[in-house]
């Protein structure tokens, strides 16, 4: 019974970290956890995919900018 409920935790605390990390506090559950007041929407961070996709965009753009200036 023991192993069955560590497993059922462990389960839940890997999918909460996923939301977390994949939504950011506000968006995770749903926004839950803003409408319930313990975080402030002020507070909230983006998404760490949007931030992700936001660098990785810079940095190919500064790559492109990079190779035109080479090649003129």
């Amino acid at each position: 019974m023991g192993r069955i409920l560590g497993i059922g935790f462990i389960v839940l605390a890997v999918w909460a970290g996923v939301e977390i990390y994949s939504e950011g506090t506000a968006g995770a559950f749903g926004g839950l956890l803003t409408r319930t007041g313990l975080v402030a929407e002020e507070e909230a961070q983006t998404p760490v995919t949007e931030r992700a996709a936001a660098a990785w965009q810079d940095a190919y753009h500064a790559a492109e900018d990079r190779v035109e200036r080479q090649l003129d």
